[in-house]
């Protein structure tokens, strides 16, 4: 039986607690706080939280006892998740996606830039998640590039519980107004096709999507990538600028430039909704 690219990853995040190696053994690029090499990765955080990944023998994590389980979830879901997808030869987005009529429609900007709250503004009008800030995509499904379902939770700041509706669970770490919660739609548990990814902004007074087309797909399609130092370090040229060709010719995308703050929200949320239902749908 063929193993997917869900159990795959699955697999190669599985957790266990035991000691780091002080070093990254043939480490391609050497950071402050990380190192990768052709089948590994390690982060080193200031806090004293470790973490040592090898392909094949899944994650090893160092925890000091101030360091709460929710703070090892943020890394291990989230850098530490982008380098095993790097490394096992998937393509992990920096996004947030939400799922209509069995195809998955993403959000990509600069952190802070809105995605998971979006995410869950929809899922309270019905959209499933397919994944919080990291999309990761499997380039070698059969019937063209899938989004491989995330992590059962989505994290989102104080005033996005208010605004979302969204159900707040435990605090991501303590020194943060940020909780992880649960998809209002609930969580997509299988792979899907990816139809859309949009690239949000926020200069305008009024929701507004444009598509966009010729060599800004490229442009835009290599700044969706989650972690560039880590695909730079291990990526061969020739492969990222295949990888960028493929996604840009193969997925729509358009900018979705929208206004910020609370009063706008809801009529926001609603024109994304509108815009998946009948644009892509």
């Amino acid at each position: 039986m063929t193993t997917s690219a869900s159990e795959i990853l699955a697999a190669e995040a599985s957790v266990r607690y035991g000691e780091v190696p002080k070093v990254l053994k043939d480490a391609l690029t050497e950071a402050p706080t990380f190192a990768i090499s052709s089948d590994a990765f390690q982060l080193k955080l200031p806090s004293g939280l470790k973490f040592h990944y090898q392909r094949g023998n899944g994650v090893i994590v160092s925890k000091p006892e101030n360091i709460s389980d929710s703070e090892v979830l943020l890394f291990l879901n989230g850098s530490v998740y982008g380098a095993i997808a790097w490394l096992n030869g998937y393509v992990p987005l920096h996004a947030s996606g939400v799922v209509h009529d069995r195809k998955v429609y993403a959000f990509t900007g600069n952190s802070g830039a809105g995605k998971s709250t979006l995410a869950a503004a929809l899922g309270s009008r019905g959209f499933p998640l397919q994944a919080d800030d990291v999309l990761v995509l499997d380039l070698n499904a059969p019937n063209g590039i899938v989004c491989l379902p995330g992590h059962k939770q989505i994290k989102l700041w104080g005033d996005a519980l208010e605004l979302t509706g969204a159900t707040a669970e435990a605090r991501v770490r303590p020194d943060l107004d940020k909780f992880y919660a649960l998809p209002p739609a609930g969580l997509s548990a299988e792979p899907l096709p990816f139809a859309h990814l949009s690239f949000l902004e926020d200069r305008a007074s009024q929701p507004i999507e444009t598509p966009i087309s010729g060599i800004e797909r490229f442009t835009r399609a290599r700044t969706a990538f989650y972690r560039p130092r880590f695909y730079n370090s291990i990526v061969e040229k020739m492969d990222l600028f295949s990888t960028i060709e493929r996604i840009s010719r193969q997925i729509p995308m358009s900018r979705f430039d929208r206004p910020r703050g609370s009063k706008q929200f809801d009529k926001v949320a609603d024109f994304a909704a509108a815009v998946i239902q009948s644009n892509h749908g």
